[in-house]
């Protein structure tokens, strides 16, 4: 459907119908990142690369992200030319589209909602595709619109609309994407409900220090940290380690965690 309106956009004149064209591009190309991504994070890779291609996703969002802001500047720059010359445009043709467009993406909806909206990838895939339906409305209410009034100048100020939910979603991409390759904390974990959590779950943990919690891909959170215990042998130190461990992952979703113990 995206190749179908950058295709009628183009013929019908219509910007509109181009500008969701490129908004589906945003979701689609998103989508495909990660599946990309998944094919290559299961190769084995050298001991060059310790985490394997995981932030290939995280790489690969970055420069989406950009492509994006550039599509969007295009966007914003066409969209004045066209309020200060505004373009006929193929009405008919462009209403069909529209609908066409809107019944693809009500269908993909119900689609993704009929899988469960309970996993977090399929929620925020939900909840875009939700947006491009309002967007799809938008367009067909502006077909009709101009086709009974040829107010061509809908045309830009829709697109502008639709620029703007394009910026939104690629600055959002671009901040998260910088923010995982800059090695930051999720913002779901609190680092000192962690501490408080590991001390009082496991009574052997006096004290928890050098603590450090980073993202190597969306959904694979690592963490050190050291851990001040009693003394005691190495043996019995195991026993606290995978009790730790297990807590991480159960409760703050910590699938890597190296620690380190000190008596």
């Amino acid at each position: 459907m995206m190749v179908v309106e950058f295709a009628a956009g183009f013929w019908t004149g219509s910007l509109m119908l181009i500008s969701d064209a490129i908004h589906m591009l945003s979701h689609a190309g998103a989508l495909a990142i990660s599946f990309v991504a998944i094919m290559l994070a299961n190769r084995r890779t050298s001991d060059a690369l310790p985490y394997g291609l995981y932030r290939i996703e995280i790489l690969a969002a970055f420069v989406n992200g950009i492509a994006l802001v550039g599509f969007t500047g295009w966007i914003f720059y066409e969209s004045v030319i066209r309020l200060m010359r505004p373009t006929v445009i193929h009405t008919h043709e462009m209403s069909v589209v529209a609908v066409i467009g809107l019944l693809v993406n009500l269908t993909t909806a119900v689609v993704l909602h009929r899988s469960g909206v309970d996993d977090l990838n399929t929620k925020s895939a939900f909840f875009h595709m939700l947006a491009d339906t309002f967007s799809s409305v938008a367009i067909v209410a502006g077909a009709i619109v101009i086709n009974f009034t040829h107010w061509y100048i809908l045309d830009p100020i829709l697109s502008l609309v639709v620029g703007l939910m394009i910026a939104r979603w690629s600055w959002g991409l671009l901040k998260e994407s910088m923010m995982i390759l800059l090695e930051r904390k999720p913002d779901e974990i609190d680092l000192g409900a962690l501490r408080d959590k590991l001390t009082n779950a496991i009574p052997e943990v006096k004290e928890v220090h050098d603590l450090h919690v980073w993202e190597i891909t969306s959904q694979f959170v690592c963490m050190s940290a050291h851990l001040v215990i009693d003394d005691m042998t190495v043996k019995e130190t195991e026993a606290i380690r995978s009790k730790a461990a297990h807590l991480l992952e159960s409760d703050f979703g910590i699938a890597h965690a190296v620690l380190q113990m000190e008596c």
